[in-house]
């Protein structure tokens, strides 16, 4: 079986479920906006009654301030009307789920629409009530005025139509994502983004963050050259706009196109600075933007490169802090930039490893699977196996193999496993118990596919050793041989398959007892025949080889004569096949034949 040294897909490549908190600024100090809205409406209306009136109706004293002896305002009829719809809904039929029939759209339209900046903020106020209580999806006619009230130039306006397109988006169906953007509201945000008021700031990234989780918003998002704002706002005093911003620039890193243009617009210096910010979500928030990125050759170059692998210091660090989703992250990202060599050895001599092995000691699902798949990188790195196997970590990761309720560390421990075996140090592994752990593993009922795939590979490893060999024969009663029969015959994965084909032509190196070749020749026979029969000349060869060492045995000689093989091999022998097979199909001809002894063949 090769020697080489395996990692990891990068976790970048993967779905995974961010935890991303959207931070909202209240648009008013009244706790009840619904009375604030009619009290508005009523004064709103009270005044026109008065003009028609030509003011023998008198305003209101108590007005709230809203309307004044100095204010001067000219209704039209058709705001005017406008203004009692809306009044008169809110009044009576506004209770629960609001429902919302044409006249209601028209009348929040007109003033949506209007100059009259009293009428856009009672539009305003209407929409985030709405929003507040609806779960009906946002139409394209109801759309159209919010997003127009996004244009507006009126602070309070700005701020109460940016929450209520935050409730639409976070709390709607999904469904209204789209209907915002395709009614441009996506480029009105990216202009509020530059205001100046940090509670406009704040609710227009907290819409941004929340609407870039469609692939259609993200692209017009990116398309409105919002980097720059973004990169500006990431340095904001504000807490609440930072961890909306980092929350923004996270779902942009989703897709590697959208992640070229953050780079080029200088991300990464400002996400690795983020790393030291003191706030646990803007620290969550970097790490997995980072991670991602970092799924790039050249953009891990980049990012090591800047500050002299600041980035990588600042990250081992957040593997030791209280956070557990911060802790993820961390392993996450040195894990994608462990992908190179360089990154190995410097993310090792700054100090990591102490610092994961205490997460696989106490971690909990994630968090402990993202450090096992860090150290697998880590363990590539040949230079990296003294210290991982003097530091105890064989232990842990034998614990951590033989827990069948977290299938991913498991695996990922098998992978290091079988990275430490293909280097020096495969007798200490033998010394710790490694080949019990991985037949534990092999032999168990819930183990997955994609474990199985690494413990066979360790296991083709492992068996090059004499005494792994008789061990191998005799562990569990026999059992493993039996169970690498079975994956070799019936396992659905090819290279299952293959790692368990590759054991056992170790095994027929040594004497197989008795007891278990009457158990398995029937399916020792079936799975060289399928091997035999493939087109993959990997299987093919294999299969060959294997045959070199069990025809020396009057059993298996007399099973594959039995079980007419000799035209599979005349088939082989007589086309064009590479060299070694054609020499293999030759020799295994002439035995079955009884033409000559075979002699050992280890190639």
């Amino acid at each position: 079986m090769e020697g080489k040294r395996k990692g990891g897909e990068s976790l970048g490549s993967l779905d995974q479920q961010f935890e991303i908190k959207i931070e909202r600024s209240t648009s008013t100090d009244k706790t009840n906006v619904l009375e604030e809205i009619v009290e508005l409406l009523r004064h709103l209306l009270d005044y026109c009654i008065c003009c028609l009136s030509c003011g023998c109706i008198p305003i209101p004293q108590e007005n709230g301030g809203l309307i004044d002896d100095s204010y001067e305002m000219i209704l039209l009829e058709n705001e005017r009307q406008a203004v009692s719809n809306l009044l008169h809904y809110l009044e009576h039929e506004a209770n629960g789920d609001p429902v919302l029939n044409n006249e209601h759209v028209r009348a929040l339209s007109i003033l949506a629409l209007s100059d009259n900046v009293e009428l856009q903020k009672s539009a305003a106020l209407c929409f985030m009530e709405i929003s507040e209580r609806t779960k009906a999806p946002l139409t394209v006619a109801l759309a159209k005025p919010l997003i127009q009230l996004l244009k507006s130039q009126d602070l309070q306006v700005q701020k109460s139509t940016t929450l209520a397109v935050s409730n639409f988006t976070l709390h709607g169906p999904d469904s209204n994502k789209d209907t915002v953007g395709q009614c441009g509201g996506i480029e009105a945000l990216v202009c509020l983004l530059q205001s100046s008021n940090t509670d406009v700031q704040c609710n227009t990234a907290g819409c941004i963050t929340t609407l870039a989780t469609t692939d259609a918003n993200k692209q017009k998002i990116i398309g409105g050259h919002v980097i720059h704002h973004l990169l500006k706002l990431l340095r904001s005093q504000d807490l609440r706009v930072q961890r909306n911003v980092a929350g923004a620039v996270l779902n942009l890193t989703h897709l590697q196109n959208h992640r070229n243009d953050l780079v080029a617009g200088g991300v990464i210096p400002v996400l690795v600075d983020l790393l030291q910010f003191p706030d646990q979500d803007i620290q969550y928030y970097s790490a997995a933007s980072l991670s991602n990125i970092a799924v790039n050759e050249k953009h891990r170059a980049l990012m090591v490169a800047i500050g002299h692998t600041d980035v990588i210091r600042n990250l081992i660090k957040l593997v030791s802090v209280k956070s557990e989703k911060v802790q993820c992250q961390a392993c996450l990202a040195l894990r994608n930039l462990a992908s190179d060599g360089n990154n190995q050895s410097l993310i090792v001599k700054y100090g990591a490893l102490p610092r994961l092995q205490k997460v696989l000691r106490t971690g909990h699902k994630d968090t402990l699977v993202a450090a096992v798949a860090c150290l697998r990188n880590l363990s590539i790195h040949k230079a990296n196996e003294v210290v991982i196997v003097a530091n105890n970590f064989v232990i842990d990761l034998c614990h951590i193999m033989c827990d069948s309720h977290n299938p991913e560390a498991q695996r990922h421990a098998a992978g290091i496993i079988r990275n430490l075996a293909v280097g020096h140090y495969i007798r200490d592994l033998v010394e710790h118990d490694c080949v019990e752990a991985l037949t534990f593993v092999l032999l168990g009922l819930e183990t997955r596919i994609s474990t199985l795939k690494e413990v066979t590979a360790a296991l083709a490893v492992f068996a090059d050793e004499d005494d792994v060999k008789y061990k191998l024969l005799h562990l569990h009663g026999g059992k493993v041989f039996g169970k690498l029969v079975t994956l070799a015959t019936l396992s659905t994965q090819s290279e299952v398959q293959y790692n368990s084909v590759g054991t056992l032509g170790q095994l027929f190196l040594v004497e197989i007892p008795e007891d278990l070749k009457s158990a398995n020749v029937s399916g020792i026979v079936l799975y060289i025949d399928m091997f035999l029969k493939s087109a993959d000349p990997n299987f093919v060869h294999i299969a060959l080889w294997t045959l070199v060492q069990l025809l020396k045995d009057a059993v298996f000689l007399k099973a594959f004569q039995n079980h007419s093989i000799e035209p599979v091999i005349i088939k082989l022998a007589s086309t064009s096949q590479p060299s070694m097979i054609e020499e293999l199909a030759t020799a295994v001809l002439k035995k079955l034949r009884g033409e000559e002894e075979l002699t050992s063949s280890d190639d």
